[in-house]
């Protein structure tokens, strides 16, 4: 007789940990002809990019990317208007990228869609070779 008839819990955990073994599965790919998630790198590259910092007017003061515009995180009303079109390019970004990530799901789910959360503002003067100004 298996061990495992009065046992059924452990050979569920030994069948999990045989099937969960090993690296995670490799995220599924992009659909054909499906364009490819936005980066800092890519919409930095674009005439019409906007640079928002959704941090404080005090921590906007204290250094921001150079050409950024502040509209405070929860003012998504103001950050609607100033994008305008629901597709310009819009890079969001704040002092590590938490408040930046609560704008750019705000925004997105009024229906813009070419938004990325640049992170920290720093990060994004360092990915595009912008300055960080006073």
């Amino acid at each position: 007789m298996s061990s495992f008839r009065h046992t059924p819990g452990l050979a569920a955990l030994a069948l999990t940990l045989a099937c969960n073994s090993g690296s995670a599965p490799a995220a599924a790919p992009a659909a054909p002809g499906a364009p490819a998630a936005p980066t800092v790198a890519t919409l930095a590259a674009e005439k019409d990019v906007l640079y928002l910092d959704v941090r404080s007017p005090a921590e906007f003061s204290a250094g921001h990317v150079e050409g950024a515009v502040n509209v405070p995180v929860g003012d998504t009303a103001k950050m609607a208007e100033l994008i305008g079109r629901k597709d310009r390019p819009v890079i969001v970004h704040c002092a590590v990228g938490g408040r930046a990530g609560q704008a750019t799901a705000a925004l997105k789910a009024q229906g813009f869609t070419r938004l990325v959360n640049g992170g920290g503002y720093k990060d994004v003067a360092a990915t595009t070779g912008k300055a960080v100004v006073q």
